[in-house]
């Protein structure tokens, strides 16, 4: 996670290797805690819609890692 606002809910995360941030929106996380920390990791799919990437289905690399 490079950045969450939780009063805005909506951050940014960083995919591991070259790719670019990814938008992380709060109704995307999966868990009893609807925001993330900078420097969590996460697991999440990625989707493109007409405001570019956005993170969905995202979930605590600490959180048994979700099936395909």
């Amino acid at each position: 996670m490079k950045w969450f606002d939780p009063d805005r809910g909506v951050g940014l995360i960083s995919q591991e290797g070259a790719g670019p941030d990814v938008q992380a929106e709060t109704q995307a996380i999966h868990g009893k805690d609807d925001h993330l920390r900078p420097g969590e990791e996460v697991f999440f799919n990625i989707t493109l819609d007409s405001a570019g990437l956005r993170a969905d289905n995202i979930h605590r690399r600490s959180a048994a890692r979700p099936s395909p």
